[in-house]
Order: structure tokens, then C-alpha cells, then sequence
């Protein structure tokens, strides 16, 4: 049976009074100090009498924390990074980006979505379900992180050095957003899994000669020009999993209609087919037709070029770096068999920098069901759809370890994306008071649902 939980505009106050001080905590990465608000967290969770620790690298810790059900399993796991990304044009914010000030029903700051607006939102649902004496026949886990937006060292130290302490069967992660507008319904995103990640540098060797006999001289330069214009040429194969071939044929039926989408529906997804159907919703929303095309292949971006010193002087060496993300199934091998062939009758050396394998749970769960259903009852009208990501969370970290991960901590039905998601990484980064409340309810009926 699936209690219900009161949320008043008392738990509502407390909940943006959380909220507006984890953002008054100057948790920039680099350097971090996520510690000040693992011990801001410790301190709350200690006043309401949740088993908590801080745990980490000093300076750089983490808070856990727990409620204890009837018995140990199965184990759920609220989880969320403290760090925020620099406040950039500090002198165009509507409000300074660590005031945390109020206009208009909206909360400003940096970290006010990514990602304080999960840390504050999953730590106050641990607090009503305490204070309300919510049965759970299992454990609820909670989790703030640091350092996720670097190098993931938070994640990597807890899963790595106290597996038994965070390790649960499922986890609710970072991601999450209003709902999409596709046709005439509204949907909201699980993010099931991400892609991967290979981060090659380039070193194209050539003949340092004068600017003035250009022919005497190997222009290691111009040779990485060719490299870059090969790799951002090159067609990948595709390869589409589950999950993504079906939000794809969603998106047709919605942008094209029932009767064409329905055609959609019903074939066999290639990559000249596939291509001209994102082209076609393109010229509708771009935005949704060439995140649904990165989903769909290995994307490969050559993004810096470092070669020369003076205008009169041919390098002998350029150094270049190139972005590849991996589709699940894709390998370094694969990734490194692809650069290769794109460089081939270059003198060009390369090296991965870093690598990341993708990583995948299913949909097909029970977990995604009680999510499913939550979002259905929380906001009639909305439907769920599963997502790969094009980007990189600490979700991977709990997967290695065996978990089902989604990405969903859902805002209000009542906002659009345009409102929230110019700040993320930007200027006058906000949150509305209306999604503390839609998703501190959601991860509450979450918790019951999974744990009864």
C-alpha cells in the first residue's frame, strides 16, 4: 500500500529556506569546498534525527545519509552533486549569483538547477518522510556529491572506497526538467543512460621552417587542418538502441501527425531514412532533432587547434583535441579505429586523454513503472518517455556498481524549458517555488511506491 504524504506550506517555507542556503554556499568548481555544504547538510539532517555522515577528501566531502525501513533491501538512493560551475557575467545577473533572492516566484542563483534544486528537493523528501512515520519496507539512501562537474571524484571516492554505504538496487539522479511540448502532449524525460566518452589528442609532426620559403618547410598545422576537416566530415555508422528508436517514433507521430507518424511507427529505422526524418522535424525544432541525431551515432568534434608561434614561423608540431561520445556497445578500440582512419597519410600521433564507457539501465523495470505512474498522477495529461544522454553525470559510477539509474527529478508541469534553461551554466540561472513542491511530492510518492 502506497502512504500518502502531507506537504504543507509550512514543508513548502522549509524546503526554499534549504534551498536558499545551500545556494548562499559558494561551492564553485574549481575548487569546490563542497564540504561547507555537506556539513550545512549534516547539520539539517542531524536536527531531524537522520543517520548521517560526511565522508571524502578533505575539503572536498560528501554527505550521506539514510532512513531505515522494516528491512534492509530493497535499497533506493536519492543522489545529487553540491558543486556549481563558475558564475559567469557576474554583472548582468538580476541578482547577485549567490544571494539566492526571490522575484516574482522565482529563486536566483547559481546551482538553482544544476544542481542544488536535487540536492535541496531529495534532502527535504528524506525529512517528511521521517517526521511523517512513512512505513518502508526497505532503505532509503541519500547522497550530495562532490565534484561532478570536473572529474567525478565525489562519486568515484564513495563508490569505489564505502560501495556498502551508497550501493542500492535503484537510484533517482541528477536530470530532469519541465515537461517537453511534442504535438498536442506533454512529456516528461527519464534519463535512462549516457552516452560514452573519448577525449583524443593529436600530434601532427612536420618540418619547422620561415614563413618566407614556405616549400623548405612541413607545415604540421596544415596537416591537422586536414585532420580536423576529415574527422567533422566523417559519416559514423549508426547504431540505435531500444529506448531511443522509440522516443524517436514518438517525436515523428507528434511533429508529423498520426497518419505519417504511424509510418514511422512501423519501419525499419536506416540511416539515409532516419536522417531525412530529423531533417524534416528540424525545420520544426532543431533543438530535439539534432540531440535525437547525436543519440544515434558516434559524434566526433575537433574543437582545439594549438600550432605555431610567430607569423613568420612554420611549425614543425601542432597539437589538437578532438570530443567523441560513444553510443552504448561502442568501445576506445572502436573510437580509436575510427580517428585513425580519419587521420591515415598524416603524420599525426594520437593519444586518449580521457575515456568513459557509456552506460545503460533498462526501462523495461519496475522502477521505471513507479516513476511512470507518479508522474501520471502528479500531472494528469503528462506522459513519460526514456532518454539516452548526450552529456555525462555520476550516474555511471552507481551503474558500475550494478544499480538502475534514472535521471529524474522533474519541475513542474506549469513552467516551460525556455524559462529555466538560458541560466544552466549562464547568467541568472532560477528555479520556481512551484517545482520545489512538484518534486519534493514526486520523489516522496517515488520512495513510498518503490519501498512499500
Amino acid at each position: 500500500m502506497i502512504e500518502k504524504i502531507e506537504f504543507s506550506s509550512e514543508d513548502l517555507d522549509e524546503a526554499i529556506r534549504l534551498f536558499q542556503g545551500l545556494i548562499r554556499i559558494d561551492t564553485t568548481n574549481p575548487p569546490g569546498n563542497e564540504g561547507k555544504a555537506a556539513e550545512y547538510l549534516k547539520t539539517y539532517f542531524d536536527s531531524n534525527q537522520i543517520d548521517c555522515e560526511v565522508l571524502g577528501e578533505p575539503g572536498r566531502e560528501n554527505v550521506i545519509a539514510k532512513i531505515g525501513g522494516q528491512s534492509d533491501k530493497p535499497r533506493l538512493l536519492f543522489e545529487s552533486h553540491t558543486d556549481v560551475v563558475p558564475a559567469v557575467g557576474v554583472g548582468t545577473w538580476a541578482h547577485p549569483p549567490f544571494s539566492a533572492e526571490i522575484e516574482d516566484q522565482w529563486i536566483y542563483g547559481r546551482g538553482a538547477w544544476d544542481d542544488k534544486f536535487d540536492v535541496a528537493v531529495q534532502a527535504i523528501s528524506l525529512i517528511l518522510l521521517k517526521r511523517q512515520n512513512v512505513k518502508l519496507n526497505g532503505t532509503l539512501l541519500y547522497a550530495a556529491v562532490a565534484d561532478e562537474e570536473v572529474s567525478g571524484s565525489g562519486a568515484a571516492w564513495l563508490t569505489k572506497r564505502v560501495p556498502e554505504k551508497v550501493r542500492a538496487e535503484y537510484v533517482v539522479g541528477e536530470g530532469g526538467e519541465p515537461p517537453t511540448q511534442l504535438g498536442t502532449e506533454k512529456v516528461y524525460w527519464i534519463t535512462i543512460g549516457e552516452k560514452g566518452l573519448a577525449w583524443f589528442k593529436l600530434t601532427a609532426r612536420g618540418k619547422a621552417g620561415h614563413g618566407s620559403v614556405p616549400a623548405l618547410a612541413d607545415n604540421a598545422s596544415i596537416a591537422m587542418a586536414k585532420a580536423f576537416v576529415n574527422l567533422s566530415g566523417h559519416k559514423t555508422k549508426l547504431t540505435i538502441i531500444d529506448e531511443v528508436a522509440r522516443t524517436i517514433k514518438a517525436v515523428a507521430v507528434a511533429f508529423l501527425g498520426e497518419k505519417e507518424g504511424s509510418k514511422v511507427r512501423s519501419s525499419q529505422l536506416d540511416g539515409q531514412a532516419l536522417d531525412a526524418l530529423l531533417d524534416t522535424i528540424a525545420a520544426k525544432d532543431k533543438e530535439i532533432a539534432e540531440e535525437l541525431r547525436a543519440l544515434t551515432r558516434m559524434t566526433i568534434s575537433p574543437n582545439v587547434i594549438r600550432g605555431g608561434t610567430e607569423t613568420n614561423v612554420i611549425p614543425g608540431t601542432c597539437e589538437g583535441k578532438v570530443d567523441i561520445r560513444l553510443v552504448p556497445g561502442q568501445d576506445r578500440d572502436y573510437a580509436t579505429q575510427v580517428v585513425k582512419e580519419c587521420v591515415r597519410g598524416l603524420d599525426i600521433d594520437l593519444e586518449i586523454t580521457d575515456y568513459t564507457d557509456a552506460s545503460l539501465s533498462s526501462s523495461s523495470t519496475g522502477f521505471y513503472e513507479a516513476i511512470e505512474a507518479t508522474v501520471k498522477e502528479l500531472a494528469p495529461g503528462c506522459s513519460v518517455l526514456p532518454r539516452l544522454g548526450a552529456g555525462m553525470t555520476d550516474s555511471r559510477f552507481w551503474r558500475a556498481l550494478g544499480s538502475v539509474v534514472y535521471g529524474c527529478v522533474p519541475m513542474s508541469p506549469d513552467i516551460k524549458l525556455a524559462e529555466v534553461l538560458p541560466g544552466v551554466h549562464g547568467v541568472n540561472e532560477r528555479m520556481n517555488i512551484g517545482s520545489l513542491d512538484f518534486a519534493t511530492r514526486f520523489l516522496c510518492n517515488v520512495a513510498s511506491r518503490v519501498l512499500s
